[in-house]
């Protein structure tokens, strides 16, 4: 992924942006930042990446550096946190009592003589990252699944959740959409699967929460509604009865130009709206974005083939009505060749200003540097910040941040503006508080 390098690449790039979605109909929302204050910026790490992440069939300090790498990237590209694969096909990236070693993590389905899952939770939370725990909880594999009518498969997810649970400071527990699959239950009624499906995902809920309180559990179902209640993912009741889970993040894996019975639709639009008159009560929703598919040409959704902003209008889409912010699939698209105009527009369309304070409290005469810079981190820092104060009475603040207390007391705002984007650092003048100091 290339940074940008001098600022007229950018300027050039949003101007273009913005032109695009005037041309679409689409307005520009005030402050797009909004996604840098925004608590939900993920990115899913799949099995089927450790490989190319240099996670697989490693010794541990091997391991360490490239989780560490791994996580850095994941938070120059704006994220905030990761879905990472700890059961894929009834297997567990850790030493597990219940399920086997996952073949994906060791390829000869023993132990790496280290716990990967241990090391993940401390380097993900040194980067500043939550960590979720994604397990897809029926497959064994592309085909098989285990019944979810028995008592024992239950059981048997349950107490996986709680092993992982009650040994590692993972943030949440993460389900996606694999739940009947397969032709063996095609006899089986929708209604039942459901059913069945909600009894495991109340008692895991009710397992998380015995456990604590701050423990997450969601689920990433398929984008489409119809699909998801006839293989047994009761979208419709998680999003009208609280117990069952504390977000969902709907895989709306398509793009606006979709050719749909012989009709151009913009499906990403449709199934965006769809999901939230869905959401009755409110629950935190993410949008899952397809990232691999940027770039492809793909019969029928040729979006992807012919525009390279299709993420970045779905981003701006996002932060425009009730949703929470977005989950990227998958870790390696971000940085592959297909995806790289995407992923350019896309961070421009989701950068914000940070501070390095949101307010900082001065004596009269006292100075305090303010510092600005872009998130994400793959935007260069540039020299195009411009300060001011929205009341120089009480504070003054020159070119390069600093700040001067002129008043005994009183309240201002520092505005920090770059490339049409703000941010404030509220300055208050007065007595400090030593003890509090």
């Amino acid at each position: 992924m290339k940074k940008y390098s001098n600022r007229k690449c950018y300027y050039k790039a949003v101007i273009v942006i913005v032109a695009v979605f005037l041309f679409m109909g689409y307005s520009v929302p005030n402050k797009i930042s909004r996604a840098g204050s925004h608590e939900h910026r993920g990115v899913w790490v799949a099995f089927y990446e450790f490989s190319a992440a240099g996670l697989s069939n490693r010794t541990e300090a091997a391991f360490r550096q490239n989780a560490s790498k791994m996580f850095q990237n994941i938070v120059d590209y704006g994220c905030n946190e990761v879905f990472f694969h700890v059961r894929a096909f009834d297997d567990a990236i850790y030493p597990s009592k219940i399920v086997r070693w996952s073949t994906y993590m060791e390829s000869n389905g023993k132990s790496p003589g280290y716990d990967p899952l241990a090391i993940l939770v401390e380097l993900a939370h040194e980067k500043g990252l939550k960590i979720h725990a994604w397990m897809n909880p029926y497959r064994v594999s592309s085909e098989k699944i285990l019944n979810p009518a028995k008592e024992k498969t239950i059981n048997r997810i349950v107490n996986q959740v709680k092993e992982i649970i009650n040994n590692y400071q993972v943030d949440g527990i993460h389900f996606d959409d694999y739940f009947y699959v397969g032709s063996k239950y095609d006899h089986v009624r929708a209604a039942k699967k459901r059913k069945n499906v909600n009894k495991m995902v109340k008692r895991v809920h009710d397992a998380v929460k015995e456990k604590d309180e701050t423990i997450e559990f969601g689920i990433s179902p398929a984008g489409n509604y119809e699909n998801c209640m006839e293989m047994g993912a009761d979208v419709k009741t998680w999003m009208s009865e609280e117990g069952y889970i504390d977000y969902i993040i709907p895989q709306i894996y398509w793009s606006d130009k979709y050719k749909l019975n012989g009709k151009w639709t913009t499906l990403f639009s449709d199934r965006l709206a769809l999901w939230r008159s869905l959401n009755e009560i409110d629950i935190p929703m993410c949008i899952g974005l397809g990232v691999y598919r940027t770039g492809y040409e793909v019969s029928p959704d040729l979006g992807w083939a012919k525009r390279d902003d299709n993420l970045a209008s779905q981003a701006l889409a996002i932060f425009e009505g009730n949703t929470e912010g977005y989950t990227l699939f998958a870790y390696t698209d971000l940085m592959a060749d297909h995806s790289e105009d995407e992923m350019d527009n896309f961070l421009e369309a989701i950068s914000w200003i940070k501070l390095n304070k949101k307010s900082v409290t001065l004596r009269q005469g006292e100075t305090f540097l303010l510092k600005a810079k872009w998130m994400p981190a793959k935007y260069e820092d540039g020299d195009s910040f411009e300060y001011r104060s929205l009341d120089e009475s009480i504070a003054t603040v020159d070119e390069d941040g600093l700040v001067t207390a002129v008043a005994q007391e009183g309240t201002t705002k520092i505005q920090v503006t770059a490339d049409g984007k703000k941010k404030n650092c509220v300055v208050t003048i007065g007595e400090i508080n030593e003890e509090a100091k």
